[in-house]
């Protein structure tokens, strides 16, 4: 039932990710080089994208849950991509852009709980984790390469092709999905789950009620908590660090862009998703618990950001400076993604499959608002600080949903 073959679908994502990794910063420097737009216009671009995945993601997700089958939404969500991506390359104005940008979420969001509820149900629960850390490698590495590409061609290659280019892999990814990927009998893995877990705690409750007093009250109180359903911690501190992420990630080209040419813009980019994307094979093996995992993601966020001030230093030394933060950044947003999926596919309620999803659409939406708003109005030493505070938010509250649970 879950043999190896299962998986190879998940080589279809490739093309969509080289085409994801290449148009997310060539948007944003077309922004800037052709459309003459202004940071602002930068943090509308990053907000809109993310506002369309909100109610997309939550819509797409109900509708796979309820239809019980994923390939065909994989295959709609590349497909419109693809076509949206391409029309980016007639674009005249800032609110042209801004319309092929939000359309292309609202495809893109189709594929997100897509492709993570068809990676846990082809898998055991005890390889949900490595399932989504492959997933999340492969992705990571075409969007690496797609970095890669554009650090080569945005200097010779006209953005027309380029974007044609994107969309033609999208539609590549289309047409991968409906050769490789094969639907599960049933998705039943996550009822599983829910039915497991249900029956450890009945468990653990009888244990308890029996005999009382061999027990602690720190270890009453820890059942209690095992039984609070209550994520809302978790989900607050996962809107933080998303918040963070694309306050900072969304306007970071142009900061870049004030010391050093595009393409080496492009390539700076391309070593931080690098080293992302390999955590990804490190973070699928590792088998401690998710609030330890997601802790130590939002402290390290925490203390990296505000070192992206030493890329001033232009030239060389800024260029290795930018590049060993980046790549600490992407670093621990591995570790984040993959806990964080895993954390709440395993608590989640059927039918919600589109929740995370919106959750994260949220937090990239308003950051990315602020981002540009905040970096144009008081600078990027003031944006870079803010990121770091929001950090140290979601630590405390992936600390207090974590608390006593082993």
């Amino acid at each position: 039932m879950f043999s190896p073959s299962g998986n190879y679908w998940k080589a279809g994502l490739v093309p969509q990710a080289i085409a994801n990794g290449l148009s997310s910063i060539l948007v944003l420097i077309f922004l800037i080089s052709s459309l003459r737009g202004s940071l602002l216009d930068v943090g509308l671009v990053a907000g809109i994208s993310a506002l369309a995945l909100i109610p997309s993601q939550m819509v797409w997700g109900r509708l796979i849950d309820n239809y019980g089958r994923c390939k065909p939404f994989l295959v709609l969500g590349f497909t419109g991509m693809g076509v949206s991506i391409a029309a980016i390359s007639s674009v005249g104005s800032v609110s042209l852009l801004l319309l092929l940008i939000c359309l292309k979420s609202m495809l893109y969001a189709a594929t997100l709980p897509a492709r993570q509820l068809l990676a846990v149900e082809s898998e055991h629960h005890s390889g949900w984790r490595q399932g989504i850390a492959n997933m999340q490698f492969l992705t990571g590495l075409g969007e690496t390469i797609g970095m890669g590409i554009g650090g080569v061609a945005v200097s010779t290659v006209g953005y027309t092709q380029l974007f044609l280019f994107c969309g033609a892999l999208c539609v590549f990814s289309a047409l991968a999905t409906v050769v490789l990927a094969h639907e599960p009998g049933i998705m039943i893995q996550r009822r599983l789950v829910t039915l497991s877990r249900a029956t450890s705690n009945l468990a653990t409750v009888s244990e308890f009620l029996a005999s009382p007093r061999r027990y602690s009250q720190d270890h009453a109180d820890r059942i209690i908590r095992q039984l609070d359903p209550s994520t809302h911690l978790l989900m607050l501190g996962i809107l933080g660090f998303t918040l963070a992420g694309s306050a900072l990630f969304s306007p970071l080209p142009a900061y870049f862009l004030q010391f050093f040419p595009s393409s080496t813009v492009f390539l700076l980019f391309f070593g931080g998703s690098l080293t992302g994307t390999i955590c990804y094979l490190i973070v699928g093996r590792m088998t401690q618990s998710p609030g330890r995992s997601l802790s130590v993601a939002a402290l390290m966020r925490m203390v990296a950001t505000p070192l992206l001030l030493l890329s001033a230093l232009g030239a060389t030394p800024g260029i290795i400076l930018g590049v060993v933060v980046l790549s600490i950044l992407e670093g621990f947003w591995s570790l984040f993604d993959v806990t964080s999926t895993y954390a709440f596919l395993e608590t989640s309620r059927i039918g919600r499959a589109g929740f995370y999803g919106a959750i994260i659409g949220l937090g990239s939406a308003v950051g990315g608002l602020l981002g540009g708003a905040f970096s144009m109005q008081f600078g990027f030493g003031a944006l870079f600080t803010f990121c770091s505070v929001v950090c140290g938010g979601s630590l405390v509250s992936f600390a207090m949903q974590f608390r006593g649970r082993h």
